[in-house]
């Protein structure tokens, strides 16, 4: 029994090691640093400091886009989230990405989300549904929403996360994400802004990336 446990013992720490070895093999080669190292990398695949940088440098490539500077303060612009495409190996939440842009936006003061609207239907459907009760008599029709009320957006976020593995060597390999936004005006569907984030990690072949 107590060989056994040695045994198990050993094994947990060498996959340990193992681990911590393919970790530390991860670098950045280009994009977003580590907030703690400029050079290491958590993951071959995108993490949290991915995202934040992410959206860090669209937000900025955005407000200090000329274009912006036609809009004035007080009189906002509604955006509606169109389709955020995920062309990657990995199962990602795009909207850790979109959500910090367009709290961005609206804290600009130019900028503000329509929840009604969105690319595979509303964000939240409860502008809809309390119109469904129009008919409900259990209700004080002076408090439903009106007919003609709801506002449509003027411009849609929409974008794509792509992802590109390349071979370095017999043992490195090197992965490049996209991050690409656009923001189309919807009056003439025209692309009033738009940007791409490049973020680069290279590591061991041993590495995965999802």
């Amino acid at each position: 029994m107590k060989h056994m446990k040695h045994i198990l013992q050993i094994s947990i720490l060498s996959s340990a090691l193992l681990v911590l070895g393919c970790s530390s093999a991860v670098r950045y080669t280009s994009g977003t640093p580590s907030l703690d190292d400029p050079n290491a990398a958590l993951t071959l695949g995108i993490d949290r400091v991915d995202f934040e940088r992410a959206a860090e440098s669209m937000i900025a490539s955005m407000l200090d886009d000329p274009a912006f500077n036609k809009i004035q303060s007080g009189t906002r612009k509604v955006v509606a989230i169109g389709r955020i495409k995920n062309d990657t190996t990995q199962r990602i939440d795009t909207d850790l990405l979109t959500s910090k842009i367009t709290i961005a936006l609206r804290k600009s003061g130019k900028f503000i989300l329509t929840t009604a609207v969105a690319a595979g239907g509303a964000r939240d459907s409860m502008s809809e549904d309390v119109r469904e009760l129009r008919a409900n008599d259990e209700f004080s029709q002076k408090t439903i929403a009106k007919k003609g009320t709801l506002v449509a957006p003027d411009f849609s976020l929409a974008g794509k996360i792509i992802q590109r593995n390349s071979s370095l060597s017999k043992k490195t390999q090197q992965v490049d994400y996209y991050f690409q936004l656009t923001l189309t005006d919807l009056s003439t569907g025209l692309a009033y802004w738009e940007d791409e984030k490049v973020i680069s990690k290279s590591g061991s072949n041993a590495s995965v990336s999802w």
